[in-house]
């Protein structure tokens, strides 16, 4: 059984104020979950998880603190309407790091507002090999929980960076531009 102090804090990680305080997330579902575990197993800090889905884990969750709980206690800590087994905190990726365009495929996403968009389209990047998509300073973080599930474990593989596009495209040199818009010619 978890504390109410754990069960709060967990809660509190659904928020994107205490996501970038805590500079971690949380990943729910088997999926999700399994996809962090086997592409970035490192960033993994804890797992809650029923019995059944720790024991079928054992070997893929080594070296990792985990806390068995019951479905009442999942249901607690979940965000997700219908709760999925198991979640995870996770550390936010590493993407401090300035991405670069030359001889790769960049997806740039301008004002995205709906997480189970960006997660898409994260899933749909993943599909296709891109490795990096960019994302402008107003589009909904890319922790949000529900860019986390849509993404169905994609956010394990692609990198995800928030940035001022038009800076990032200024210092970019000779790479070509193609872009969609709704309302565009």
């Amino acid at each position: 059984m978890l504390s109410k102090s754990k069960v709060k804090y967990i809660q509190t990680l659904g928020q994107k104020k205490f996501r970038q305080e805590e500079g971690l997330f949380i990943a729910e579902g088997p999926k999700v979950v399994s996809e962090l575990l086997y592409a970035r197993h490192s960033y993994i800090t804890e797992i809650m998880a029923l019995p059944d889905w720790l024991r079928d884990n054992a070997e893929l969750t080594a070296g990792i603190s985990c806390t068995e709980i019951n479905e009442a206690d999942l249901e607690r800590i979940s965000q997700l309407s219908t709760p999925n087994h198991v979640i995870a905190v996770v550390k936010q990726f590493d993407t401090n790091t300035i991405p670069v365009a030359d001889g790769q495929l960049t997806l740039v996403l301008d004002n995205i507002q709906d997480p189970g968009n960006l997660g898409t389209i994260i899933r749909i990047a993943d599909w296709f090999g891109l490795q990096q998509v960019l994302c402008s300073d107003d589009t909904v973080d890319v922790y949000n929980p529900k860019v986390v599930q849509a993404t169905m474990g994609s956010i394990a593989r692609v990198n995800v960076h928030t940035l001022n596009i038009e800076e990032w495209i200024n210092a970019q040199q000779n790479i070509p531009v193609l872009a969609a818009a709704l309302d565009g010619k």
